[in-house]
């Protein structure tokens, strides 16, 4: 990626569980870092410093329906899909990742959420 970066327009890291090290030459080449359920899986500590070394304008939310179910907090239950596959991820699931993105990043949900949109729009639009 160095070698034919940077890439101005942007380039998107799918379900980002890289280490915080990583997150500086890869936002300095276009990156967007997008988070899912698998975030959660990561010991809280290690996921706290990578999101923290993401840019905030770098940062993507997503579900990776039907992977990447998230841990299901007592506030927050998981939305079910159909059918008997309890281990499938629903994209209702998507609040899970968010609410747990704003905890570990010490800030609102809903500033999240608007930043994740905006970083979308941006990364999407042609």
């Amino acid at each position: 990626m160095k070698s034919l970066g940077p890439f101005p327009q942007g380039f998107l890291l799918h379900s980002f569980l890289g280490s915080a090290e990583m997150v500086p030459e890869f936002a300095n080449l276009g990156g967007y870092f997008s988070f899912s359920g698998f975030l959660m899986s990561m010991k809280a500590s290690k996921a706290k410093r990578m999101l923290k070394a993401v840019p905030f304008d770098r940062i993507l939310l997503e579900t990776d329906a039907p992977d990447a179910l998230p841990k299901s907090e007592e506030s927050e239950p998981l939305q079910p899909v159909e059918g008997d596959d309890a281990s499938l991820n629903h994209p209702a699931n998507i609040h899970n990742v968010l609410v747990y993105v704003a905890s570990l990043l010490e800030i609102d949900k809903e500033e999240v959420a608007e930043a994740s949109y905006h970083n979308a729009v941006r990364l999407f639009s042609y």
